[in-house]
């Protein structure tokens, strides 16, 4: 009786190949979950930060003119544009009287809020020319 030589069996190269590629994928699943949540969350900072960046200036100039003196009537809304990294926008600030403290000094209410598109506010002034509140 003669015996066959065997032949060794091939394609274990493929079989290594696949095994590779399905770990590689595997792993890149799992950080393309982690580097989708840092995009999204820089991106969510990005905007609130220039959400916020115009409305704080426009906030910030309502105080300043608090400052000179009081408005004629309340709550009284005007006007104020302002530069931002996304180029000049306009912001209505509100002036209210929320009440007086235990002193009688009163307290002031400043919201600023973007301007609609059909509000036309009359323009911030320079001063407030009231001593006392309305």
């Amino acid at each position: 009786m003669t015996t066959r030589p065997r032949r060794q069996r091939r394609g274990y190269a493929m079989l290594l190949v696949l095994v590779f590629l399905a770990l590689v994928l595997s792993f890149f699943s799992v950080s393309q979950r982690y580097i989708a949540s840092a995009v999204r969350t820089d991106t969510a900072q990005l905007l609130r930060r220039e959400r916020d960046e115009g409305t704080l200036r426009a906030l910030g100039r309502g105080l300043a003119l608090l400052e000179t003196g009081f408005p004629t009537e309340t709550p009284y809304a005007c006007g104020t544009t302002v530069d931002t990294s996304a180029g000049p926008r306009t912001y209505t600030v509100t002036f209210s009287l929320e009440g007086f403290d235990p002193e009688g000094r009163p307290r002031w209410s400043v919201h600023a809020a973007p301007t609609g598109p059909y509000d036309a506010p009359p323009p911030m002034p320079e001063r407030f020319t009231g001593t006392s509140p309305p």
